[in-house]
């Protein structure tokens, strides 16, 4: 009688539990089991879904004390669990690794700890170990593009901690390195942000390289009214010019014509980040020689400055056409300049060697990019097996032959880079212009000592001609020089000497170069060099130069000083000041002392960035040399459209300009537009039929649906399309849809787009059909029981509609009729669980997964139809002919 009382009370208990919601625990279910009131299928079930797959195991994983995962597939043989990898990338969110032909390159956490996994030479190479680790079949396995790990390996490799309860199927990890949610909650990101970000699915957009579309013209039109001191009187003059961007065999065409001088500018199809950040481009450009062209051809890695031959930095960098664009050094603007046909060319007193500096690119529709250009030479290192290229092809208009140069750099290994050159040009010898082919030959090595870092270059020049040059009576073939540098920072001094020793050729035979530079503070460096150069009749000349460099930030206020004395020139020194705290506009004053300081120069300039719809700068200047040189100029654009120049000098030159700027969309051409560097975005809204997120045949349209990009918006019409025109490129932009039928949602989804061409973009947007499932039970025959009975059977099903992950969505129970139905589901996978929770018999469940669809034609596909025995509880789907359990 005990026995059954307990067992009764069991009944009770499990049915209160499953019936209001109270939670049960393992000790419970365990004492369930103990006395037969449930089977060990059930016990599986309970504690959360049917683990057991065929060939594989379904573990709940929990990484860092998170629960992640409740249906996380791992390997099963014999005693051994090999754990996937890119699965458990996937539950991180961890995205910093590269499969590559086999070779699986990963950097883990905050110290960017590399890991190499080469699935053909059969290898696994750990950072700062020597020995690799041997794939075998024992500790590795690939199966349909998984990579699986043995449990002590996969430890080795991520894991501080582990711990697998193979009986409840769980999985408990902790990991040896800095999460990505982990560096990104230490860097101010909350862990709601970074919930919202998992749960959304980022469906990013871009154009399409295309053979040809119609693009942007920019017609410039110029009143100008002119005088000088020679020339009292004001003459009437003008100017025009058109420049285009469009798609182009599948590149950028740029372009530019000068009306009043019927002259082509430089015209070049531009293919951006081609291959590995390089830029291919090919063209024909202007020769300064009247219309004559050159053709010419480059693919090379953009840095974003040139190194003169005088050892000063220029910063070039190509922008979006119609862009004012802003230099600046420690956050204050210290230059700023329009783009001419695309390209913006910074050289200031203040660009130097080691520094960081930020274009700010204000686009017309006032969008605003910021790029940081970076003037630290890196000699050309790469990475093991990174290469970089450096070919130039250009046609010589006076020669009429092309010249060439090339440079090839390859990282052998992660501190030594090889780098090949050649270079081909036409050279005057002899009153005929010859072919000079040069080669070069070099090695950069890197590398630290008592953790001091160093570099050392080798390299060489060679000309391989065997020809007589009369006028310097020497051999082309004595054309050579040998090179070498060295570099090694301590602490805050950086030491440096390089030698170069050239041939019979030359007239130096050895040059020498000794460099300090010491920075004790962050904006102060004091800088030595001393020179020394010795030609071939023994005969040597020397130099040294000091200078001082000192930058300070006081609020808005940048106040930069320069002092540089050497041997053979007189001392100069300086002192700028650039302040940017009156609202929109920056001030720029600055001063210079030649000649021991007994020239001076001074320039003042206000001007404000290209956030406003009025732009404008005001300078002038001037020199105590020339007394005579005091210069004024003032500029202003009003919205892209209207523009004014003034330029006046004191000896009586005065120039007026009145313009007019007009940017035409050549297929859209009544559309306002205020970039050429611009796309048409189209998008196009569709049934997702199989939550797919792509856009697949004979899926249909959705009309009626509001996208917004900022405050610009459209509504797609009965084909699911509409467009916008003139979204600024190089930005990335939300595409923000409101879907105003009620039986259709957007999902999860997050729709990016980011223009990088003058083509047309298209986004698909998925909207997601909500659709009902509709279950059916019948009592089998079994039961032999009266409708009464049936009623009690349905009272006792438990149904639940998980997601594929296994979290619950929904729960319910059949109503008197034997009919459920589960309602706001989309076009996708689910599990469904039914459970008998009755206390009068024990009946296995059931756990299998579904497939729901959407029918576009006002009837419901989506049922099923279970039938409960006295054993077993199974199901059909439709008009399916096979039960499953």
């Amino acid at each position: 009688m005990g026995k059954k009382y307990l067992k009764f009370m069991s009944l009770y208990f499990l049915f209160n539990i499953l019936i209001f919601g109270e939670n049960i625990d393992k000790a419970q279910l365990d004492h369930l089991k103990s006395i037969g009131v449930i089977s060990q299928e059930d016990y599986d079930i309970l504690l959360g879904d049917s683990k057991i797959k065929s060939g594989t195991s379904m573990y709940d994983l929990v990484i860092n004390g998170e629960n992640k995962s409740k249906t996380f597939e791992v390997i099963q043989e014999g005693d051994k669990l090999f754990i996937p990898l890119k699965a458990f990338f996937e539950n991180i969110d961890f995205t910093n690794y590269k499969d590559i032909n086999g070779e699986v390159t990963i950097l883990l956490g905050d110290n960017l700890k590399k890991i190499i996994i080469n699935l053909k030479e059969k290898y696994i190479l750990i950072d700062g170990k020597d020995e690799k680790i041997k794939i075998t079949k024992e500790n590795l396995i690939e199966k349909n593009g998984e990579i699986y790990l043995e449990e002590n390996l996969f430890k080795e490799l991520f894991l501080a901690y582990i711990r697998i309860d193979n009986d409840l199927y769980k999985m408990n990890m902790t990991l040896s390195f800095s999460s990505p949610e982990d560096i990104a909650i230490r860097l101010g990101r909350t862990k709601d942000i970074l919930r919202n970000k998992k749960l959304s699915n980022e469906l990013y957009y871009t154009n399409n390289a295309k053979l040809f579309e119609l693009g942007y013209l920019k017609v410039q039109l110029d009143q100008i009214y002119r005088k000088s001191k020679d020339q009292p009187k004001y003459k009437k003059d003008w100017d025009g010019n058109l420049e285009y961007q469009g798609a182009t065999l599948y590149g950028q065409l740029t372009s530019s014509y000068n009306m009043k001088e019927d002259l082509i500018g430089d015209t070049y199809l531009r293919y951006d980040n081609i291959w590995e950040k390089h830029t291919l481009e090919v063209g024909t450009y202007g020769s300064g020689y009247g219309k004559s062209r050159e053709w010419g051809l480059s693919f090379k890695k953009d840095k974003g400055y040139i190194l003169g031959s005088d050892k000063t930095y220029i910063i070039k960098e190509n922008v979006p056409i119609g862009s004012r664009v802003e230099l600046l050094y420690m956050g204050i603007p210290i230059a700023v300049q329009d783009s001419k046909n695309g390209i913006v060319e910074f050289e200031n007193s203040e660009i130097k060697g080691d520094r960081d500096y930020i274009l700010k690119i204000y686009e017309p529709s006032g969008k605003i990019i910021e790029k940081v250009i970076n003037t630290t030479s890196d000699y050309n290192q790469q990475n093991k097996g990174q290469m970089e290229y450096d070919i130039n092809l250009r046609e010589d208009e006076s020669s009429s032959k092309f010249k060439s140069y090339s440079n090839i750099y390859y990282g052998l290994t992660n501190n030594l880079t090889l780098g090949l050159g050649y270079r081909r040009e036409p050279q005057m010898i002899n009153d005929d212009y010859k072919y000079i082919d040069t080669g070069r030959l070099e090695g950069v090595y890197s590398n630290y000592i008592n953790s001091l870092p160093y570099t050392v270059v080798l390299g060489g020049d060679k000309v391989f001609n065997d020809i007589y040059d009369n006028s310097n009576n020497r051999n082309i073939n004595k054309k050579y020089s040998y090179d070498v540098l060295g570099q090694i920072d301590i602490k805050n001094i950086r030491l440096k000497v390089k030698e170069k020793k050239s041939g019979a050729y030359y007239d130096e035979k050895n040059r020498q170069e000794y460099s300090v530079k010491y920075t004790p503070l962050r904006a102060l460096d004091l800088h030595y060099d001393y020179e020394r150069v010795e030609d071939h009749l023994n005969k040597h000349t020397s130099n040294s130069r000091f200078t001082a460099n000192y930058s300070k930030t006081i609020k808005d206020l940048l106040v930069s000083t320069e002092y540089s004395t050497s041997r053979r020139d007189k001392d100069s020194y300086g002192v700028n000041f650039y302040y940017n705290g009156f609202r929109a506009f920056t001030t720029r004053w600055e001063n210079k002392w030649d000649n021991d300081g007994k020239d001076y120069t001074t320039s003042f300039s206000i001007f404000n960035g290209g956030n406003t719809n009025l732009n404008y700068t005001l300078e002038a200047s001037y020199s105590e040399k020339n007394k005579d040189m005091f210069t004024f100029r003032f500029s202003m654009d009003y919205e892209n459209f209207l523009s004014f120049d003034f330029f006046g000098d004191k000896g009586g030159t005065r120039e007026f300009k009145f313009g007019l700027n007009r940017i035409v969309d050549l297929k859209n051409p009544l559309e306002k537009i205020d970039s050429m560097d611009s796309s048409r975005v189209k998008v196009k809204t569709f049934i997702d039929l199989n939550n797919n997120n792509k856009f697949d045949k004979g899926e249909k349209p959705v009309n009626n649906v509001v996208v917004n990009i900022g405050k610009e918006k459209v509504v797609t019409d009965r084909n699911g399309e509409g467009i916008f025109y003139g979204v600024p490129n190089h930005i990335t932009y939300d595409l923000k849809p409101t879907i105003r039928k009620p039986s259709f949602l957007l999902g999860n989804n997050k729709i990016v787009i980011e223009g990088r061409n003058t083509s047309t973009l298209t986004a698909y947007i998925p909207v997601k059909p909500m659709i009902t499932l509709t279950g059916i039970v019948n009592v089998d025959d079994s039961f032999k029981s009266k409708p009464i009975g049936k009623m009690k059977v349905f009272s006792n099903l438990l149904v639940k509609i998980k997601d594929i992950n296994g979290k619950v969505i929904e729960t319910t129970m059949p109503d008197e009729t034997g009919i459920f139905e589960v309602s706001g589901l989309f076009p996708k996978k689910y599990f469904i669980e039914v459970t008998y929770i009755g206390a009068d018999r024990e009946i296995k469940g059931l756990n299998r997964v579904v497939q729901l669809t959407y029918v576009d034609n006002g009837e419901d596909d989506n049922v099923i139809n279970f039938n409960v025995s006295k054993d077993y509880i199974s199901m059909k789907e439709g008009d399916k002919d096979t039960w499953l359990s």
